[in-house]
C-alpha cells in the first residue's frame, strides 16, 4: 500500500510540474505572439498617421495655388515663408479648439486613436479605440476619456512588450500619446500605485490626464501609472 501511495504521490508530482511547464511555455509564446503583433500593429498606425498628414499638406497646397514642384524664385520663395507662418500658426492651434472626439482610424476590424511612446521602457505602442479581452490581446485599449479632454485612460496586458514592464516606471518618466491626426500629447508620470480590481473610481475619476494600467501578474490586483500633461516646450 506504501509503495502504490508513493508511486501515485510522484506520478501526481510529475503531472503538476509537466502542467507547469506546459503553462511556463504557453505564457512564453503569447508574450511573443502579442510582441509581434503589437510591431505590425504600430507600423500601420504610425502609416495611416503620415497618410493622414499627407492628405491635410497636400489639400493646403491645393488651396494656397501652391503646386507641387513649384520653381524656385522670390515668388515661390515669399510663398514659401507664408506656408511656414501657415503651419507654425496650426503648430500654436491650443486643444480646446480640437474637437474633443478623438479621431478613430480603421485598420482591420478594428478602430486605432494613435499610438503610445514610453521611452524608458522601450515601448512603443498602438491604442485601439475600444476595449474587451480579444483586443487586450492586440494591444492597449482605451477604456474611457479623450487625449482631448485630460482623462484618457489605457488599459493593457501584462504581455512583456504590452504593460507588463509598466511597475518600472519611475516619477518623472516621459510619456507621448500621439493621435491619428498627428497631434503629439506630452506627459509625465506623477505616481505609480497598485490597486485593487474593484477601486474603479480612482482610475476613472483620478484627476490626471492620463492613466495607463494593467493587471499584476497574479492578476490579483492593478498596477496603475498616473500622468498629467506638460506644456510643449
Amino acid at each position: 500500500m506504501r509503495k502504490a501511495a508513493g508511486r501515485i504521490l510522484i506520478t501526481g508530482g510529475a503531472v503538476l510540474m509537466l502542467s507547469a511547464l506546459l503553462l511556463f511555455l504557453y505564457n512564453r509564446y503569447e508574450d511573443a505572439r502579442a510582441g509581434r503583433q503589437a510591431e505590425r500593429l504600430l507600423a500601420e498606425v504610425q502609416s495611416a498617421i503620415g497618410q493622414e498628414s499627407g492628405q491635410e499638406e497636400a489639400w493646403g497646397q491645393k488651396n494656397s495655388g501652391q503646386p507641387s514642384g513649384a520653381s524656385s524664385g522670390p515668388q515661390a520663395e515669399q510663398e514659401g515663408q507664408g506656408a511656414e507662418v501657415l503651419k507654425e500658426a496650426d503648430m500654436e492651434q491650443t486643444r480646446e479648439e480640437l474637437s474633443p472626439e478623438m479621431p478613430v482610424v480603421q485598420i482591420g476590424k478594428y478602430g486605432y486613436i494613435g499610438y503610445l511612446s514610453i521611452p524608458s521602457l522601450n515601448l512603443e505602442l498602438p491604442v485601439m479605440s475600444e476595449w474587451d479581452y480579444n483586443r487586450l490581446k492586440l494591444a492597449p485599449c482605451r477604456q474611457f476619456g479623450s487625449s482631448r479632454t485630460d482623462d484618457l485612460v489605457i488599459a493593457g496586458h501584462n504581455y512583456k512588450k504590452h504593460f507588463g514592464p509598466l511597475f518600472r516606471l519611475k516619477t518623472g518618466a516621459e510619456v507621448t500619446f500621439t493621435d491619428m491626426e498627428g497631434v503629439e500629447n506630452h506627459y509625465t508620470l506623477q505616481k505609480l500605485e497598485i490597486l485593487k480590481p474593484e477601486a474603479v473610481d480612482a482610475v476613472y475619476d483620478s484627476g490626471y490626464a492620463l492613466v495607463l494600467y494593467t493587471c499584476t501578474l497574479g492578476g490579483e490586483n492593478r498596477v496603475v501609472a498616473f500622468c498629467d500633461r506638460v506644456e510643449e516646450r
